[in-house]
């Protein structure tokens, strides 16, 4: 699918849930406005084949927290086996020493874990959660053989300070880093404005230390900083032209709605109805093509 500013949608991100075990302060709630109802597994992975048919073929599931659904394993089984070029998660961690068995078997191969500190007092205050469970899902994890990519929201006054110890860890553990700028959505106005931090600064130092810079053109045009052993990326998504006219993801909420922008609400298209009342995949198929019809970049250069 190619949409009418020329951006091939290849891959999807899905939530699964609404529902979570955090209560992060930072989070944009994937752009939802909090709907209950969730899609089975044999929906999920009904919308998986339709969507491969049409050219996607990376697939992340999130939530909420994917990993509250109890059928998730079956759900990335489901999914591999259709062949994706790529299946991973976004998760709190705060379940993984539970699960991480179950999904390794299902072939989980890759996860991205939301942790915005590593300092046990600021985890606390920003996710009412324990730091200790999430390095300990962590650990079990990268035992297992699965790739962790480490997701720190980056905040003015809350750990902006943190930077060097999240590339410590992130380093220490064989894993990845993604530092993320703070986005205005979902979000109480005073606190993003009070805590918005401007991570080019941080990206200028990345590249001087970095041994070689490499471009993510599948991701945005994302730059990946490889500090020896280990890779960061920086996501500035925030007020951004050049991320949304890179942008190669179409979104499924967690209530069976296509949504071709995360910063948007208005033009969601529903396929959880049609399919519950008898639909068609070819009838499914059109609506991820008129999903795609819809996208279009939500910060755009000025002329």
């Amino acid at each position: 699918m190619i949409d009418p500013f020329g951006r091939t949608v290849k891959g999807l991100r899905v939530s699964l849930t609404q529902r979570c075990n955090l209560k992060c302060v930072y989070c944009h709630h994937e752009g939802e406005g909090g709907g209950s109802s969730e899609m089975t597994l044999d929906e999920v992975l009904r919308m998986m084949r339709v969507a491969k048919s049409v050219g996607v073929r990376r697939v992340k599931y999130t939530g909420g927290e994917p990993l509250l659904r109890l059928d998730l394993a079956e759900i990335i089984g489901g999914t591999v086996a259709m062949g994706m070029d790529d299946v991973a998660i976004t998760t709190n961690g705060t379940l993984l020493k539970q699960r991480a068995h179950a999904l390794w078997d299902a072939g989980l191969r890759r996860i991205n874990v939301s942790l915005p500190s590593v300092r046990p007092c600021v985890y606390a205050s920003l996710t009412k959660g324990a730091l200790a469970e999430v390095f300990s899902g962590i650990k079990i994890a990268k035992d297992l053989g699965i790739d962790v990519k480490i997701n720190a929201v980056i905040m003015k006054d809350i750990n902006d300070d943190e930077v060097d110890e999240l590339l410590g860890y992130a380093r220490g553990i064989g894993g990845a880093l993604q530092l993320i700028e703070l986005e205005d959505l979902n979000l109480d106005a005073e606190f993003f404005r009070r805590h918005y931090f401007d991570l080019s600064g941080v990206e200028s130092r990345l590249s001087a230390m970095a041994d070689r810079v490499e471009t993510r053109g599948e991701m945005n045009n994302r730059k990946r900083y490889l500090i020896g052993s280990l890779t960061v990326e920086v996501v500035r998504p925030a007020n951004s032209a050049h991320f949304c006219a890179n942008c190669t993801r179409l979104r499924v909420t967690s209530d069976g709605r296509l949504k071709p922008c995360l910063m948007r609400s208005d033009n969601l298209i529903d396929a959880l109805g049609p399919m519950r009342s008898g639909c068609s995949d070819s009838d499914i198929r059109r609506l991820f093509e008129e999903a795609s019809k819809l996208r279009e970049p939500y910060y755009r250069q000025a002329s």
